[in-house]
């Protein structure tokens, strides 16, 4: 008598899919905030590409800070004699503040955006009480400055999201780079200026031997003083004064100042 062995299940014997693990597995954190320096090899050649586009945007600056400054009392930057130094020195103070933000905002390394922004704020603010309190730079000026910055890292911030991946996109940014680039100088200058004009008193006294300027009070010695003046700028040649209360700047060669007191 022989037994037989019953036949296995089907249902047994059915391969059943397999089960992906990432099913269970939670919810990946938010993924970093992209370094758009990163993965950048700075040769020899990058570097001097580097270095001519800051230097081309430092002159741009100092240049566009002194013509709105000087501008604003009517005075063509033609005539002044400026040097290559002083519009660099101007442009790299114009500029500074926004460069460095955008070089921090770019290399931030953070995993969410929320930090990052924190950090830059808290330097902007650092930065600003610096500036103020040395006297760096007006008030005026410092707030322009910081409008751009903040403006500035908006924007590397939603790049580092993924804002430019298309033309559209990229085109928007550079019209805002460009703009921002435009607009910091000429409005730090123009405030500048205009709080130079508004100016109610001045140490300076100046003296000639001829009325030479208005408002002059002679003297029993013949000679004539000045004592509602401010000085603007000093050449080599020429002194440029704006009279307090006035809307225009005045030139007066240094060969007619007898004596001049800041």
């Amino acid at each position: 008598m022989s037994i037989a062995t019953p036949p296995r299940s089907k249902a047994s014997s059915t391969t059943l899919p397999p089960i992906s693990a990432e099913a269970f597995a939670p919810t990946a954190p938010a993924s970093p905030l992209p370094d758009l320096l990163a993965g950048l090899r700075w040769g020899t050649r990058e570097l001097l590409v580097a270095g001519a586009v800051l230097v081309v945007m430092d002159v741009f600056a100092g240049w566009s800070y002194l013509a709105s400054y000087y501008g604003y009392f009517r005075i063509p930057v033609e005539g002044l004699g400026l040097g290559l130094p002083e519009v660099l020195a101007q442009g790299l103070r114009s500029i500074l503040l926004p460069l460095t933000v955008v070089v921090l905002a770019m290399s931030a390394p953070t995993r969410t955006m929320r930090p990052a922004a924190i950090a830059v704020g808290g330097y902007l603010v650092f930065l600003a009480v610096v500036a103020l309190g040395n006297h760096w730079a007006s008030p005026g000026s410092v707030a322009a400055q910081l409008a751009a910055s903040l403006a500035i890292a908006g924007v590397v911030f939603a790049l580092r999201l993924g804002f430019g991946r298309t033309q559209a996109q990229r085109l928007i940014v550079g019209a805002l780079g460009l703009l921002l680039l435009i607009s910091i100088p000429i409005a730090s200058g123009t405030l500048d200026a205009s709080q130079k004009a508004g100016t109610k008193t001045s140490t300076l006294r100046l003296v000639t031997s001829s009325p030479v300027l208005p408002s002059a009070a002679p003297s029993t010695t013949g000679q004539f003083t000045y004592a509602n003046y401010v000085l603007l700028r000093e050449g080599d040649t020429r002194y440029w004064l704006f009279r307090i209360g006035d809307q225009y700047a005045y030139s007066i060669a240094k060969s007619d100042v007898l004596y001049i007191r800041y």
